[in-house]
């Protein structure tokens, strides 16, 4: 099924909407939604979060979080994340 995404070009959207899913369940209900994974780009998550307090924390927790995301995705596609403002 992956070949057959990857000829329709729809296999990156598939894969960020993934990612967005494993995201929100590895910060958990309380933190998932005031932040969202927006992408993945060369191993670093970009996520928007609602304030600058918020990015903060999940910064402290980055070890924890990537471990979480990469153990759902199932390989280490995450190495750090990088926040920005939640529109």
């Amino acid at each position: 099924m992956g070949a057959a995404l990857r000829d329709l070009g729809v296999s990156r959207e598939v894969e960020e909407v993934q990612l967005r899913a494993v995201f929100a369940e590895a910060v958990g209900p309380a933190l998932a939604p005031l932040c969202q994974a927006i992408s993945v780009q060369r191993g670093v998550l970009l996520v928007a979060t609602r304030s600058g307090a918020l990015a903060q924390q999940l910064q402290l927790e980055m070890p924890v979080i990537v471990a979480a995301v990469n153990a759902r995705l199932g390989a280490d596609r995450v190495r750090r994340l990088r926040f920005t403002a939640l529109a």
